[in-house]
Formats: C-alpha cells, structure tokens, sequence
C-alpha cells in the first residue's frame, strides 16, 4: 500500500471539534479530517520560509570572503575540482535525509533518528557534537562582523558589534517560528541578490564590461595557472584536498531541513521539495561561486596574498573586490561589503535557530537539562534560545586574543565537527535501510520519497567523511609545524564525541542495565509518530483544497 492510500484509508476522526472538520472523499467513503491539526502554531514554517532557511544557513561569509585562501593554494581548477568533491558528498548525504526526514518529520529531524535507528547513547553524543557545531559557527559570524565593519573603520570596539548581534538574534528568536521566518526570509533574499549579482558581475567584467576595458576572460586560467602557478604532483594533491576542507566548512544546507521539520506546514509537501532544491542551490551557490572566483582573481595576485597574509578586513581580502579595485570600479567594494554584512547576520540568526532547537531535542530525551524543554505559547524554545545566545558569548574571545586567530579556531572547530555529523548522518541511514529491509518495508511503497542513488549515497557519505577529517589536519605533522590549538580544534570533536558516547554507553549498561547499546535492525521504530504525521498531512491537504490560494502564494510556490 502506498503512503497516498494510507493517508486516505488510516484518517482519525475527532468528534470533539465539529466546527473545525471538513469531509472529504476517499477509497472507503466520506471521511472528516480534523483541519486543527494543520494550525498548529509550533508548524508555523512554509516553503519558502524552509528554502530560505537552507539558503541562509549554508551561505555565510566564507563564499564571498574567505574563498581566496583556497585559491591562494589550489588555482581556479584545483579550487573547483576540490569544492565539486566536497559538494558530492553533500548532495549524497541529503539522499539520506530525505527518506528519513519525509518519512519523520519530527522535531530534531537527524538527531533524533541517530537514537532511533541506532543507539541511545549515539544519538546523545552526535546532538552535542552539532550542538557545539553551531554554536562555533554562531560564534564565527559574530565574530566576523567586526571583520567587516573594520573594511569601513578601526574605531568601534569589537565588543560593541557583537553585543548589538546577539541582543539581535535573540529579538528574532525568542518571539515564534512564524516571526522568525518571515524576518529570515526576507534578510536572506539580499543574499539571492548578492550571488546573482556577482555572476553577472564576472560575465559582464570578463568579456570587456569594465571602466578599463580589459576583456580578461579566462587569463588567470593560463597564467599563473589552473593550479595556482608551478605545477607538481603534491602541490596540486594538495591544493585540491586545501579546497576540499574550506568546502567542508562553507558547503551545508540539508541538515537544517531535517532539524526544522517538526516545524514545517504540511511537511510532507513542502519537504520533499526542499531537499531535492540542494543540488540546484549546490550548483548555483557553490560551484558558480567557485568558478567566478577562478575567472575574476588570479590565485598570485600580490594584493590577494598580501590581503590574506595582512589579516584584512572584511570585503578587502575577498578576490570580488579585490578585482573591483583592479577594475577601477568605484562605490560596488563598499555595496558588496555591506551586502555581505547583511549575510553574515542571517547566517547566525539561522544557525541560532538551528542551535536551539538541537538543545531543546536533547533535554526532551532526556540528555540535557530539562529547564530547556520550556517553551512559550508559540512551541518556541525559549530558555534554550537563551542559553544558545549566552554560550554565544564566547565570540568576545576575539577583542583579546585577535580576530584572525579566534576566526581559524572557529573554522578548524566546524569543520572537523561537521565531519563527525556527516558520519553520523551516513551511519544513522544505513540502519535505517538496513531495518526498512529485515521488516521488509524497503520496496513496498511505505516510503514517502526515495533518495538518488542509493544505498550508493550512504556509503560514499561514510568513506569520505571520515578519510577528510584524518587528513585535515595534514600540514600540523610537517616538520616544526605541530601547533597545539590547532590540533586540538581540528581533531577534538572526535574525543568529545567519543567521551560522550562511550560515558553514556558505561551508563546504558551499568546503572540503567539495559544490556545493550543499539537497536537490532528487527526492532527499529518505524511506527511512533507516525499516525500522526499521517494525519497533520490529510488536514494540510483538506484545508489546502478547501481554500484556494492566492496569487501571492502561487508566486511563492513557484519560486520557492
């Protein structure tokens, strides 16, 4: 049977709120649906809300700013070879979310299938690790609004941008989902503007539409290089494996589908949707991004290199305006950078987001203080929003130990971080398949939608993801140039995540005696919430037919 006749077939009916019913034809007769359940004000997300979530939370500051350092080291083909390797990968791991997420879709998404499908004390241990991901990247772009600010002016305190951030984040966070949504959609659109323009900006300035007429095309291709200049078997290995780590840190987006979709109206139309857009926001935003880059800078520029070795502010290291200035082009570097100022405090407001609610699903199983399980009359996770917002506070590490070097601990501490996540992710998959099969339930329609490519995807997701966090931190065990804060930030997630699961594990068995640390395929869950899930979708549906849309919506339906 598939899900279609179930949701037809399987309907609860609620006599209790009359007034709130509409009947509907289905196989079996006339049926009421109770249209309350697709009011829910805690499933206050629409469409475009969650596409511009996914949006906002995987383009920060690092495709615009930070992407001349990959550059520097790998030339415009090693730049685009590495960030394309990366891209895969995550275009695989949405293969995997989207058959559980749409199955699922339930408050923490990925964090709490990790229990659910494989262990109680896995799933604890992989919602710190991502917890402690987004508070690091709240923390980076806190900290990198200074970095910009600074392109303008050296005399306002680095403490002051970030207190006004936060006091910022936690107005749009604290209220409800719905409010936060729309505020987040609108401020993310600047970033639709920002990519779209700076395409036609390198088309346009590369076939002679500048005020010195230089028609440049691909000569940074020819000289110095596609391999940012002398060419030799490390360097290019190298070079290419560089990219690939800053594309570890910049390239995300499906996993926040997944954790939001316990917010989401009618999940199971809108999150299909959102989860096959990644390959198309992975093409346009990241690949794109990292060919213009290789056309309009050239991966020796004295300015380029002198810029990222200076420690420069904001937009002035960043290889667009760096090509504006050489261009001759006036006013565009400071709308570039203010665009990108704009960005970056939508990317912390989704991560903030992003970050409470990864809280709020561990103290509701139980692994974090329960205080956070508070919520206000809008289902927003308030005292977790808090706390979020104070441990954020951290970013004023920058105003006494320097911007650039708490920037690279922050980078090296997402990273490696996110790569344990994507393991995790690819682990937690694999014996949700592996149970779908020992039920029999793989190939009997029971799935709402199917991923690409798998269990293909899966699998790639596990062996890439744990080959590029051993060697990330490759350069530290060159000679004499061990570093121990590097190592620590680049390779400390897997002892936090190893000392987490293996303390929950010593309680699972020893205090709690539940003899066992995961879940035997056979007796995976694939039933609790399921119901309900059912239901919410015939009441989103009932209610979507029984009230035409606007033309607004349609609008909105069609881009988004």
């Amino acid at each position: 049977m598939s899900f279609e006749d179930k949701d037809e077939k399987n309907l609860d009916v609620y006599p209790s709120v009359p007034q709130d019913t509409v009947v509907r034809e289905s196989n079996s007769g006339e049926e009421a649906v109770d249209i309350n359940l697709a009011n829910d004000p805690h499933r206050g997300l629409r469409m475009r809300h969650v596409q511009l979530i996914s949006i906002s939370g995987s383009i920060g500051s690092a495709l615009f700013v930070s992407i001349g350092n990959p550059l520097t080291k790998s030339g415009p083909i090693g730049l685009f070879l590495g960030v394309a390797i990366w891209s895969f990968v995550v275009w695989c791991a949405s293969n995997c979310l989207i058959e559980m997420t749409c199955l699922l879709p339930v408050d923490g998404g990925f964090l709490r299938f990790a229990e659910r499908f494989v262990g109680e004390s896995f799933g604890m241990a992989l919602g710190w690790n991502y917890v402690i991901t987004q508070l690091a990247l709240i923390c980076f772009e806190l900290v990198s609004l200074n970095v910009i600010v600074e392109y303008w002016t050296l005399s306002l305190h680095p403490a002051i941008l970030i207190s006004v951030g936060i006091f910022a984040l936690f107005l749009i966070n604290i209220w409800s989902v719905r409010w936060f949504g729309e505020i987040e959609f609108y401020i993310s659109i600047t970033k639709l503007f920002l990519m779209i323009g700076l395409a036609f900006y390198t088309f346009i300035t590369m076939v002679g539409g500048n005020p010195i007429h230089d028609k440049f095309g691909f000569r940074y291709w020819k000289d110095p290089g596609p391999f940012a200049g002398e060419v030799n078997f490390r360097k290019v290995i190298t070079g290419i494996f560089d990219a690939l780590c800053w594309a570890v840190f910049a390239v995300v987006g499906p996993d926040y589908i997944s954790l939001v979709g316990g917010e989401v109206k009618n999940p199971r139309r809108i999150l299909p949707r959102a989860f096959n857009s990644t390959i198309y926001r992975i093409l346009f935003f990241y690949l794109t991004g990292a060919l213009s880059v290789g056309i309009v800078s050239s991966s020796t520029d004295p300015s380029l290199l002198g810029a990222i070795a200076a420690g420069a502010p904001g937009a002035a290291k960043s290889p667009y305006v760096i090509s504006m200035n050489r261009l001759q082009i006036p006013v565009l570097p400071s709308l570039v950078n203010a665009l990108i100022l704009i960005s970056i405090f939508s990317t912390g407001n989704s991560f903030t987001f992003v970050a409470s609610r990864a809280m709020f699903t561990l103290a509701q199983k139980g692994q974090a203080p329960a205080v956070l399980k508070r919520v206000n009359k809008h289902g927003v996770p308030w005292v977790a929003v808090c706390v979020t917002l104070l441990i954020s506070c951290l970013s004023y590490l920058s105003v006494s130990s320097g911007t650039v070097k708490v920037l690279n601990w922050w980078i090296n501490l997402v990273g490696s971080a996110q790569l344990v996540s994507w393991t995790c992710i690819a682990i937690t998959y694999l014996r949700f398949r592996s149970g779908l099969k020992a039920q029999n339930l793989l190939n009997t329609g029971f799935l709402p939608k199917r991923g690409f490519l798998q269990p293909f995807s899966g699998w790639y997701v596990l062996v890439w993801s744990p080959i590029v966090f051993i060697f990330s931190g490759y350069y530290l065990f060159f000679p004499d140039s061990f570093a121990a804060a590097d190592f620590i930030f680049i390779y400390g997630s897997a002892f936090i995540f190893a000392a987490i699961f293996l303390g929950s594990m010593v309680y699972q068995v020893i205090v709690k005696k539940t003899g066992r640390v995961y879940v035997p395929a056979q007796e995976l869950d694939f039933v609790t919430d399921l119901d309900h899930i059912e239901a919410l979708t015939a009441a989103s549906e009932a209610k979507r037919a029984a009230k035409p849309q606007t033309k607004m919506q349609k609008i909105s339906d069609f881009f988004f």
